[in-house]
C-alpha cells in the first residue's frame, strides 16, 4: 500500500497510539481531566507539580509516570514555561492485547491494572538513552503523514511499545518510588481538601466547611491549595462535577436526564450547569450527549 501523500485521514494504528518526544514549552494551562487509554509520561526539565486524583507528585528530571488514564490528572507548571519539558505516550490497551495474549506476556499491564499510577525515577544513564529510544521511535511512527505500507507500521508500532512496556516492568522492580509524605505537610493538607471535594462534590460546599472538617484556617486552605495545583478550591470543585458529568453522560445515554445529571453532580441549577458546560466543553450538554451516542453508534456499526 503505497503513495499515501497527502492522506487528510490518520492511519488506523495512528487512532489507538499518539506519541511525542522532548516536547518543550507549555502554551495553556492545563485542566483536570481522564481518558481510556494508558500513559506513560517522562519529565525531563522545568519545574512541575503532577496532580494525580488527590495526590501531587513534585517531578525532577529522570522521572516517569505511569497511568491508567481513568484517574482525575493534570501538570502544573510552576515555573518558567518554556524550560517545561517532556514526552507523553497514549495507547489503547486494547490495541496492543491481542499481541500480548499471544506472547502470554499479559503481565506487562499489571502496572497499570493493579497500581494504576505510580512515579519511577532512573539515574541509569543507559536505560534512560533506551527508554529515550523507544520513545522517539513511537513519536515517528505517531505523526507519520505517510508510510510504505501501514500493516508494517503498525506491527513496528507494537513491536516498539511492547519493548517499552518491559522497560517499564523492570523499573517496577528496581526504582519505583513511594510518595513521601513525611517531610511535606501542605501536600498532605492539599491532599486531604482534594479528597473532602471529591467525597462531598454533590453536596453544597462552601471553603467554611472544609475548614472546620480539616481544622485548618479558611485562609491557607485558600492559598496552599492554589499555590500546589494551580486551582482555587471551588475551580477544583466545579472541574470536578465537570467530569463526573461528563462521565454519566457517557456511561448512561440516554437513560439520565440532562437535569438529572445536573443534579448528580452538585450542580446548583440545569441552567448553571448548561452555561458552564457550554463554556468549558464548547457544547451544551444535550449536543455532547448526541455526539457520544452518534460515535458508540458507528463503534457498533464497524
Amino acid at each position: 500500500m503505497k503513495g499515501h501523500s497527502n492522506k487528510s485521514r490518520k492511519m488506523n494504528y495512528q487512532l489507538s497510539l499518539v506519541a511525542y518526544s522532548h516536547v518543550k514549552g507549555q502554551v495553556a494551562d492545563l485542566e483536570f481531566h481522564s481518558h481510556q487509554q494508558y500513559e506513560l509520561y517522562f519529565f525531563y526539565g522545568g519545574e512541575c507539580k503532577y496532580l494525580i486524583n488527590n495526590q501531587i507528585y513534585d517531578l525532577q528530571p529522570g522521572d516517569m509516570l505511569f497511568l491508567d488514564g481513568l484517574d482525575l490528572h493534570k501538570a502544573h507548571v510552576t515555573g518558567n514555561k518554556e524550560l517545561y519539558e517532556r514526552s507523553m505516550i497514549h495507547f489503547s490497551p486494547e490495541w496492543i492485547l491481542p499481541v500480548l495474549q499471544e506472547l502470554d506476556a499479559l503481565f506487562l499491564f499489571d502496572t497499570f491494572s493493579q497500581l494504576h499510577h505510580g512515579l519511577f525515577h532512573t539515574s541509569n544513564v543507559k536505560e534512560t538513552r533506551e527508554i529515550e529510544r523507544l520513545i522517539n521511535q513511537l513519536s515517528l511512527l505517531s505523526q507519520a503523514t505517510e508510510v510504505d505500507n501501514e500493516a508494517k507500521a503498525e506491527a513496528k508500532a507494537k513491536i516498539l511499545l511492547i519493548q517499552l512496556l518491559f522497560k517499564v516492568h523492570e523499573l517496577e522492580k528496581t526504582t519505583m518510588l513511594v510518595l513521601d509524605k513525611g517531610n511535606e505537610g501542605k501536600y498532605l493538607y492539599v491532599e486531604k481538601i482534594a479528597s473532602y471535594l471529591q467525597k462531598y462534590f454533590k453536596e453544597a460546599i462552601y471553603i467554611e466547611d472544609i475548614s472546620k472538617a480539616l481544622n485548618l484556617s479558611s485562609s491557607y486552605i485558600s492559598h496552599t491549595f492554589k499555590e500546589s495545583t494551580g486551582y482555587t478550591v471551588m475551580q477544583y470543585l466545579m472541574d470536578y462535577r465537570l467530569i463526573q458529568a461528563k462521565y454519566l453522560i457517557e456511561v448512561t445515554g440516554k437513560n439520565k436526564t440532562i437535569k438529572e445529571v445536573s443534579r448528580e453532580c452538585g450542580f446548583e441549577s440545569d441552567a448553571h450547569f448548561n452555561r458552564f458546560f457550554k463554556k468549558k466543553i464548547g457544547m451544551t450538554p444535550n449536543e455532547y450527549r448526541k455526539k457520544q451516542l452518534y460515535k458508540y453508534t458507528r463503534m457498533i456499526g464497524e
